[in-house]
């Protein structure tokens, strides 16, 4: 994160010296969800089909340069929750329900998150109608597995795993593993206010699969509303 912090100064600092350049701070709401195809067992159980929404925040540092005729580069740092919620699973053989069975509840993961948007402005009213898309690449820095102990459909007990974000083949059944490198396409929609309020939303749609399962592909996938300011708005 420390690393992050400086490349970010260090990029605007440079982007300063070339043009007109705005800074930003944003912070808001997360709705993720992991997108799960395939039905053999991973780390989570078989999950395709059990999967909810997971409630998380974000925070934003962003660059705002012009590149003329109304367009914007806006390259941000992202501090983010993903993943997801579990829904209840089903039991099929009743034989099984007086045993203790390990059922998920949620999978918080915690990325530090590079989206690249190209943004076009359209002024409207009292400022800006901003629309943009563009890549996004992420790392992975910790998480957690939480699931319930269940027998005869009722929760016994509640524990955790921790996540690991790893590329190595080690078979450590203490932690869920998972890629540690994710990426994928994200998509902004916003208005910003001549006073430098920023009201705005995303969604990011991820193209890797981040579950070390061979048998199954595990996708993140979110939905971000945010709320922030643009200092520096040299470009109006």
């Amino acid at each position: 994160m420390k690393k992050a912090g400086i490349l970010f100064v260090l990029l605007a600092s440079m982007m300063q010296a070339q043009s007109q350049v705005s800074v930003g701070i944003r912070t808001g709401y997360t709705a993720s969800q992991l997108s799960v195809t395939g039905g053999s067992p991973s780390d989570l159980g078989v999950a395709e089909g059990y999967m909810e929404t997971l409630h998380g925040w974000h925070l934003d540092l962003l660059i705002n340069a012009p590149l003329g005729k109304g367009f914007y580069l806006q390259p941000v740092i992202r501090y983010i929750t993903k993943g997801s919620g579990f829904k209840e699973a089903h039991v099929p053989n009743k034989a099984l329900s007086s045993l203790y069975i390990p059922e998920g509840s949620r999978l918080q993961l915690n990325y530090l998150e590079l989206p690249l948007n190209v943004v076009y402005k359209l002024p409207l009213g009292p400022g800006v109608v901003t629309a943009g898309l563009g890549p996004y690449a992420a790392v992975g820095l910790k998480g957690r597995y939480h699931f319930d102990i269940m027998q005869d459909g009722r929760s016994v007990s509640q524990t955790s795993k921790r996540v690991q974000f790893s590329t190595r083949q080690d078979d450590n059944v203490a932690v869920v593993r998972m890629h540690p490198w994710d990426a994928g396409a994200n998509f902004t929609l916003g208005y910003e206010f001549n006073s430098g309020i920023m009201l705005g939303a995303n969604y990011s749609m991820g193209m890797t699969d981040i579950d070390r399962n061979r048998y199954s592909a595990t996708k993140n996938r979110y939905l971000g509303v945010t709320l922030g300011f643009l200092f520096n708005r040299e470009d109006y």
